[in-house]
């Protein structure tokens, strides 16, 4: 007959037999008495072998209560087998979910750290997935590619001339077809929209494999001068502004007061060139096609490669095609090269390496996160040695404590990842919404079910590797030396504190990277801010209006403009104003070759290149651009009056090296009705930063708006009051003249300036989240280093204050270790930083990747925290009354 034991809960747990309760609670009953007994014998001043003694005593026949129990856990081990692992597995999860409740706390806080860490590195997949993995929605999209011209290692636009020469010309492609962007304006169906088109050969669509939602795309002929205007509708234009109407095919819209037949619908997943509203036919004029426009390079080239093509292939050919027209036109074309480059790629190209970056940063937040955990989960291990130990004496391998760390690790980072999860589609949504204007494929950005799998698969690596940290440590001493121990054996100890300490080093050796990546971005960001982009920002507001088809003249164009710039002048506060073809910092560009006093060009040399911008007086005023030689355009500069032009300082400095350019005069061969493109250089005003405060000065020739009137106003006035009032004013201005001509880009200067950095600042703000992140999960780690390590050494501590440390001495021991482990990651740190600064080198404006500012700054501060996290526990320490330590240890 089997003796029960004389521990009351075992009793208990023996009567009900082989039944759940026994495994739910055998384990917990033999480590909480034996456990709890042998600590209070141990404490009380016994021996160890006397205490084991004492508590085995008390236990009863303990062969036979092994006996039983080994007869219990062969029951259940048969009952386990005949279910099958999944019951093991919930044995499992059940026993880690009720130590998880028994310790809130470190639950708790274990979630928290892999959440935000799980959170932060789906979030920025998500847009790394939709930006740069994601395929295209063209059938065979690998095939679809960018054709660009190419000069000095620039890839830009194409002209018209030369897109017509590739596409005769070139053998590899199935298709060439070329579009370029505007805006146009909706009449006649509610209210007055600006919307923006492409204009695209009748081909684009066939290029890139689109079928239409409803109708057809653009057939042959439709593309030509003359035939009836047709549009391709986006699927987002069709639902906004036409609620989704099914009988839009065949209706006629006025488009800039043009009658034009709506033929098709296509999905809103084709966003090319751009997340355009419409498509509309792109109509070359003969102008267009002349010899003279060879050197005007304003078309989007798009082609697919054709059958048994290689992009090998097409680059070859397309070298070869550019050097046949160099040959043959040496003025437009000498110098100048063709490129062929899968469209993912060209769309993705300038993000790429940032938001690899960004995931690598956020990575790095990953990791940190995962040692904090480990590192508690050390802690927690070591709180629990006797547990394990029981456990060992009572026949569980290795592998079972291995398998059960590692289920509690699980679970833990399951239930992270549920809230990593939740983070993660808050933090896509913010990502979004702060994204700069420029980041491609913004729309295909979303938690998606592939998002979901990689935070799965993040979850499960950093539960796994967590867990088997723990179970390396947890399963590496003797049993009975840990039941000896208690749970508080300094050997033990000793080597928790390894651990720990080396996952210290690797979080603040992590958080350098990321810092010193930050601080770079942000040296260079203040950099950037202090470039003077030319003109004054300060008070000044814009907006632009696109005249319709009713001002199909030069002198209608000429009268409306003078009349919106007279009315915008007598606007209250208002000093100057002015218009241009567009502004800088638009991505808007309108480039051209000349000649200078029609001097034959040297032999080989190419013809100068510039920017060219229609401006009306006032114009220069009114941006604050300085006048550095000559005068500025005045009312004289009228139609009928001598062709004038305005220098930039950098087109002087570059065309006319030391000469005055003060009456030269320059010709682009461009005219239109009789208005030629050119003129005498009347004077030179300062350099204005076009395409970015951290790009190149871009040479530039200004030409008098009444000289050569276009259809695109952007109007600029500087105000002494709120620009943004004039701003709201400015509607009703253009609304008197002509209320058919809505209002599009309505700004302020600084706002315009502020947007040209939006690139800079989100990687800046970004990288500082995660940096910031870092250092505040190393220094809890450190701070829990010290603070168990200060526990773990009570006695120790208590032994030096009573042979006479002083607390000042026991708070600069204790500091100057965790110094020593600063010490070492910070230098780690600094060596990987090196690395990063390497990657960013492309987003670094006038910063070194070696910025020792940088990494003095960075290592400074963390050696400041490491300071201040090791000071508190260590004053706690130096507060320990030596008789309580020695009586506890």
């Amino acid at each position: 007959m089997t003796r029960e034991p004389r521990i009351p809960g075992l009793r208990r747990v023996f009567r009900l037999g082989a039944t759940r309760a026994v495994e739910r609670d055998v384990d917990d009953e033999i480590r909480f008495h034996l456990e709890s007994r042998v600590e209070a014998l141990l404490a009380a001043g016994h021996a160890p072998a006397a205490a084991r003694a004492i508590a085995e005593r008390e236990f009863g026949d303990v062969a036979a209560a092994r006996g039983e129990l080994a007869d219990v856990d062969r029951r259940l081990r048969a009952r386990q087998a005949r279910a099958g692992w999944l019951e093991a597995l919930a044995h499992d999860v059940r026993h880690a979910l009720r130590g998880l409740r028994r310790q809130p706390l470190y639950a708790l806080a274990a979630l928290v750290t892999l959440a935000v860490g799980i959170g932060a590195t789906t979030a920025v997949f998500s847009v790394v997935r939709g930006v740069l993995l994601r395929p295209l929605p063209y059938p065979e999209a690998d095939r679809v590619v960018r054709v660009a011209s190419v000069h000095a290692g620039e890839q830009i636009a194409v002209s018209p001339p030369d897109f017509v020469d590739w596409r005769a010309r070139g053998r590899s492609f199935a298709g060439l077809a070329a579009s370029y962007e505007s805006t146009v304006s909706l009449t006649g169906a509610g209210q007055p929209e600006r919307f923006l088109q492409a204009r695209v050969t009748a081909d684009l669509f066939d290029v890139l494999g689109v079928r239409p939602l409803l109708g057809r795309t653009f057939v042959a002929g439709e593309d030509e001068p003359g035939a009836p205007q047709v549009a391709v509708l986006g699927e987002r234009l069709w639902r906004t502004r036409f609620g989704a109407d099914s009988g839009i095919l065949g209706r006629v819209l006025v488009l800039d007061d043009v009658p034009t037949t709506v033929v098709g619908v296509v999905p809103a997943a084709v966003r090319y060139p751009s997340a355009v509203d419409l498509w509309l036919p792109a109509r070359l004029a003969p102008d267009d096609l002349a010899p003279s426009s060879r050197g005007a390079r304003w078309l989007t080239v798009v082609g697919r490669l054709a059958p048994g093509a290689t992009l090998a292939g097409a680059r070859a050919e397309m070298h070869a095609v550019a050097r046949q027209l160099a040959a043959e036109d040496p003025k437009h074309d000498a110098g100048w090269d063709a490129a062929v480059v899968p469209l993912r790629e060209q769309l993705v190209g300038d993000v790429r390496t940032p938001l690899l970056v960004l995931l690598g940063a956020v990575g790095f937040v990953l990791l940190i996160a995962a040692a904090n955990v480990a590192s508690l989960s050390l802690a927690r291990a070591t709180a629990r040695r006797a547990e394990l130990a029981v456990r060992v004496a009572l026949g569980a391998g290795r592998g079972r404590l291995v398998r059960q760390l590692v289920t509690e690790s699980l679970c833990l980072a399951a239930l992270g990842a549920l809230g990593g999860v939740g983070l993660a589609l808050l933090g896509t949504r913010l990502l979004v919404r702060l994204a700069p204007p420029g980041l491609p494929r913004l729309p295909d950005v979303r938690v998606d079910a592939g998002v979901l799998v990689f935070a799965a698969v993040v979850a499960l690596a950093t539960g796994v590797a967590v867990g088997l940290a723990t179970a390396l440590q947890a399963g590496a001493a003797d049993p009975s030396a840990r039941l000896r121990e208690g749970g508080r054996g300094a050997a033990g100890q000793a080597a928790h504190l390894r651990w720990r300490g080396g996952l210290v080093v690797t979080e603040i050796a992590l958080a350098i990277v990321l810092l010193v990546g930050a601080g770079l971005l942000l040296r260079s960001f203040g950099r950037l801010t202090d470039v003077d982009p030319g003109f004054r920002p300060e008070g000044v507001a814009t907006f632009s209006v696109t005249l319709s088809a009713r001002y199909d003249t030069p002198e209608r164009q000429r009268l409306f403009a003078a009349a919106l710039l007279e009315r915008v002048r007598a606007l209250p506060g208002v000093d100057a104003a002015g218009s241009s073809f567009n502004l800088p910092f638009t991505d808007a560009s309108f480039r051209l070759t000349f000649t200078i006093d029609d001097r034959p060009l040297a032999d080989g040399a190419e013809e100068p290149r510039a920017q060219f911008r229609m401006v009306s007086p006032g114009y220069f005023a009114a941006m604050g651009i300085p006048l550095r030689r000559g005068r500025a355009f005045t009312d004289a500069d009228r139609d009928g009056a001598p062709y004038v032009v305005v220098l930039s300082e950098e087109t002087a400095r570059r065309f006319f090296p030391g000469e005055d350019p003060i009456g030269r005069r320059i010709e682009t061969g461009w005219s239109d009705g009789g208005a030629e493109l050119g003129g005498v250089v009347v004077g030179v005003v300062g350099d204005v930063r076009q395409f970015g405060l951290a790009d190149d000065l871009t040479p530039h020739v200004y030409v008098p708006y009444a000289q050569w009137p276009i259809d695109e106003l952007t109007v600029v006035a500087h105000t002494r009051g709120d620009p943004a009032r004039l701003v709201a004013e400015a509607r009703d201005v253009v609304q008197a003249l002509d209320p058919a001509l809505p209002v599009y880009d309505a700004t302020t200067l600084p706002r315009l300036l502020g947007a040209s950095l939006g690139a800079q600042r989100f990687y800046l703000a970004l990288l500082a989240i995660f940096a910031g992140v870092a250092v505040v999960l190393a220094a809890v780690g450190i701070y829990g280093l010290v603070a168990y390590g200060v526990a773990a050494r009570a006695r120790e501590i208590g032994v030096r204050v009573a042979l006479g440390a002083t607390p000042g001495g026991v708070v600069r021991l204790l500091v100057r270790q965790g110094l020593r482990l600063a010490a070492v990651g910070i230098v780690a740190g600094l060596a990987g930083a090196a690395t990063l600064a390497r990657l960013l080198r492309g987003l670094l404006f006038e910063v070194g990747t070696a910025d020792p500012a940088t990494y003095a700054a960075v290592a400074a501060a963390v050696a400041a925290l490491v300071v201040a996290a090791t000071w508190l526990p260590a004053r706690r320490a130096a507060r320990i009354d030596p008789t309580e330590a020695l009586r506890e240890g």
